[in-house]
This record gives C-alpha cells, structure tokens and sequence, in this order.
C-alpha cells in the first residue's frame, strides 16, 4: 500500500504545475496557522492559570507552521519578481 501511495502522490505532484502545487499548499498552510492561533487565543482566555502550558503546546504547532507560510510567500514573492 506504502507504493500505491506514493506513486499516487507523485504522479498527482507531476500532473500538477507549480502554481497550483505552492497555491495549494499555501492555502492549507495559511488555514492552518489561523485556526490554530485562534485556538490558543481562545484557550488563553477560558483556561486562565492553565493557559501557560497549553500556549506552550500550541507554540510547538505554531512555529512550523509559521516558517511553511513564510518559505512558501518567500517562493511566491520571488517567482512574481524574477
């Protein structure tokens, strides 16, 4: 299954162009971000005393998904300048 999954994923990234593949995963990428820093918002504000700790979990998700967004609008600023 392992093959079958891969080879699916790499002929859906062929068939793709670069446009829709950064736009896609920027996209996701982008949602992501939002939803979980509205999520540590919204824990910080009901959770009080605990708020340090589940900040602490949610940064863990945050800071990757922060460098993704930055590394794709990089990409993306550069193709549209060059």
């Amino acid at each position: 299954m392992t093959s079958t999954v891969t080879h699916a994923t790499l002929s859906a990234l062929v068939s793709s162009g670069y446009d829709t593949i950064t736009t896609t995963v920027g996209v996701a990428v982008m949602v992501a971000l939002l939803v979980l820093l509205f999520q540590k918002e919204v824990a910080r504000v009901l959770l009080g005393m605990r708020a340090a700790s589940w900040s602490r979990a949610f940064d863990v998700a945050l800071v990757p998904l922060l460098i993704a967004f930055l590394v794709i609008v990089s990409a993306r600023l550069w193709e549209l300048l060059r």
